[in-house]
């Protein structure tokens, strides 16, 4: 059973086991209401959907059984994660590329 009383904010610096550990130990609702969590929202304000284009990829059934569970413990779809991360990895290379 998830504790829900005295939540630890998780830290900036933590691993990804460590954020899943701290996700699955502390329910989500009592993280809001304890405001060590916060909902928000990824798409900017003026981003319109019918903007987006497919991309497939083929992955290693590991790899997207890992993805999938990673996802899952993430209370996402591996889809939406691994469009997070290209994400996150983007910015990342552009702005080190523009140092």
């Amino acid at each position: 059973m998830k504790r829900t009383k005295g939540i630890p904010p998780l830290s900036p610096d933590a691993t990804d086991d460590e954020m899943i550990e701290w996700t699955e130990t502390y329910d989500l609702g009592a993280r809001l209401d304890a405001g060590v969590s916060e909902i928000v929202e990824m798409h900017e304000p003026s981003q319109r959907e019918d903007r987006t284009t497919e991309l497939t990829l083929r992955l290693p059934s590991a790899m997207k059984a890992a993805l999938q569970k990673l996802a899952r413990r993430r209370t996402t779809n591996a889809t939406t994660l691994a469009r997070l991360w290209i994400a996150e990895r983007l910015r990342q290379e552009l702005k080190d590329r523009s140092l």
